[in-house]
């Protein structure tokens, strides 16, 4: 008997390769922002701060940024302040504007937030590269309380570039 014996081989190719993409994130622009401390306020009063009378409005917004048209938007919690004040304005101006920007001027007025309007509804362009700084100016009017009351307002400042 003849047997044919037939020998299938099978034979699987396995091929393997690999890809690195690599990226690296830049910081478009570095953020820093001062706390301060108003003091205290009676009812019915109405006071001002600048830079002048505390310091710490003074530059309360320092950013550098890396590249023209870095977008800042200002969020703020004072709306939630309105059961203790009639009037809370915060007047954002530019302080320090870098060469080449052709939008502000040192002393214009950046933003307004009040607690009717807590954000700022358009960003602020920054137009150019470089230093950026803003003072604060705040105006409050208490309202009527019934025992001391502790307020703090919150501001969020957002930097981001859009290119």
């Amino acid at each position: 008997m003849l047997s044919i014996i037939i020998v299938f081989v099978s034979a699987f190719v396995y091929e393997t390769a690999q890809q690195t993409v690599t990226q690296t994130v830049t910081n478009i622009a570095t953020l820093t922002l001062k706390n301060s401390a108003l003091g205290t306020i009676e009812e019915g009063e109405t006071k001002s701060y600048t830079n002048v009378t505390v310091a710490e409005l003074g530059a309360a917004i320092d950013i550098t940024t890396t590249k023209a048209n870095v977008y800042l938007h200002l969020d703020s919690d004072i709306d939630s302040l309105s059961a203790y004040y009639t009037t809370y304005d915060v007047t954002v101006k530019f302080a320090t504007v870098p060469g080449g920007s052709v939008l502000h001027t040192s002393g214009d007025t950046a933003a307004t937030i009040t607690l009717a309007s807590p954000d700022t509804l358009t960003a602020i362009d920054l137009d150019a590269a470089g230093s950026w700084t803003f003072d604060f100016e705040v105006t409050t009017t208490a309202d009527s309380v019934s025992a001391d009351q502790p307020t703090t307002a919150t501001i969020v400042v957002t930097a981001e570039s859009t290119t």
